[in-house]
């Protein structure tokens, strides 16, 4: 079993958007800011930097759309994007309901 960085988080929320559940994958980048891929939504997005790195903050802050955009932080969309690749490949290793 490999072991996340600490600055990373995968879990399947096991709401049913698909036959897998909701498998999600987040991040927190050097900003503060977390970076979070939704694979069965095919939702990305970016969490407030207040937000802790749980699987319950992360879901609390989702849900309620706290969401920001890279343009915010002085970040690059490309920049954004390869964050969430990786997300996506992270969020294809979680285990389905």
């Amino acid at each position: 079993m490999s072991t996340l960085p600490t600055n990373t988080i995968k879990f399947n929320t096991g709401r049913t958007y698909s036959a897998a559940g909701q498998r999600i994958a987040a991040q927190r980048i050097e900003s503060g800011e977390i970076v979070l891929f939704d694979l069965d939504r095919h939702i990305d997005l970016m969490l407030p930097a207040s937000i802790e790195l749980t699987q319950k903050d992360v879901m609390w802050a989702y849900d309620l759309n706290m969401h920001t955009f890279p343009s915010e932080i002085d970040m690059s969309y490309a920049d954004y994007f390869v964050i969430v690749d990786a997300l996506r490949q992270l969020a294809n290793t979680v285990k389905s309901i």
